[in-house]
């Protein structure tokens, strides 16, 4: 195959040949329109995610590999629809005693949120401390101790946002924070009533998600989804409170069940009050911002300008001097101190 370098899917460039090591994420078999079968791959390691698809001997190669293995792959990087996937040439199952040899840990296939856990958790903690509402601050309270596993190591979501490992703290920590800057310009709103339906507004995330390396729907979740699965977490942990006001419950109920905000957007309420209305728009301002921020810099057009195959289906600005995602520096931290390894002997023991 040539000699090639070994590279961290951050480290992907259009028209290059490399080999690497991944976690596979997704794997699906299809049929092109010409009818011959393909493979078509999502591929993680701890910079990121990419597209892969292999051509040859994809059925026979469906059954070597699954969701969940660790594969090295070599391959060649294409540009498809104004993003970077790769076209593979060759893909083997890395077994324990190759992943030892090759030092190949855990950490290099997990992505995880860029904030720290820890600091997250304690500020939110802090927050939750200074609630005087004697049955917000139980209720939360329950919830974050019980859950705190789930809490610290979820996805935001799937795809849409936030969807590594971590994501889904780092989503409520950002919007907890907006809301608390809302607060000090609108005086007329409950705080606490806001604050605590921020808190609470994503935890059906906790039974609709699972997994450790991938993640996946539960039963629950492709059944129910989080929305619904909240609002009966909320309504459980609720009824361990001795005299837990209704009204208040039901306002919780409201602000989870509406924080989609729209009908059309599979949300069972649209927001009735105040409260409500904030905490879903808030919701949209960190997802938004999220995905815009992720199109602007996984886009590899050339110029200032993306494509407009994003999610908002029209161009965005991405500057005078648009640089990579990972500087040199970012390449150190993130790809095995930025050193190139010539892989003609390795990919022969690979393949």
């Amino acid at each position: 195959m040539g000699e090639r370098d070994r590279r961290y899917i951050a480290e992907l460039n259009e028209g290059e040949k490399f080999y690497g090591f991944y976690l596979v994420v997704e794997k699906v078999l299809k049929y092109a329109k010409n009818d011959n079968p393909y493979l078509d791959i999502l591929l993680q390691d701890r910079t990121g995610r990419i597209t892969a698809k292999l051509w040859e001997k994809a059925q026979e190669m469906d059954a070597e590999f699954n969701v969940g293995d660790i594969v090295g792959v070599a391959g060649a990087v294409e540009k498809f629809r104004d993003s970077i996937q790769i076209k593979i040439e060759k893909i083997r199952r890395i077994d324990e005693e190759k992943r030892i040899e090759e030092n190949l840990t855990d950490s290099e296939f997990i992505v995880t949120t860029p904030k720290n856990i820890d600091e997250m958790w304690s500020e939110i903690w802090e927050i939750i401390k200074n609630i005087k509402n004697p049955y917000l601050s139980k209720l939360l309270s329950r919830i974050y101790r019980k859950y705190e596993k789930q809490l610290k190591s979820l996805p935001g979501s799937m795809r849409l946002h936030h969807a590594y490992q971590g994501g889904l703290l780092e989503h409520i920590f950002n919007t907890v924070k907006i809301a608390k800057s809302i607060c000090k310009v609108y005086d007329e709103i409950n705080e606490e009533l806001f604050i605590a339906g921020v808190l609470a507004h994503d935890i059906g995330k906790i039974r609709e998600l699972s997994g450790r390396y991938v993640f996946d729907y539960t039963d629950e979740g492709n059944f129910i989804g989080h929305v619904v699965l909240g609002r009966d977490m909320l309504i459980e942990e609720a009824k361990e409170i001795e005299g837990f006001p209704e009204l208040l419950r039901l306002k919780l109920e409201h602000i989870i069940l509406s924080h989609h905000g729209k009908y059309e957007w599979q949300s069972p309420k649209e927001p009735a009050f105040p409260e409500a209305q904030l905490v879903y728009q808030i919701d949209e301002i960190d997802t938004r911002l999220y995905q815009m921020k992720n199109s602007i810099e996984s886009d590899v057009s050339e110029g200032k300008w993306t494509s407009k195959s994003n999610y908002f289906k029209r161009v965005l600005y991405k500057g005078e001097n648009p640089e990579k995602p990972l500087d040199n520096e970012d390449n150190e931290t993130r790809g095995k101190e930025g050193k190139e390894t010539k892989t003609d002997d390795k990919q022969t023991s690979l393949f």
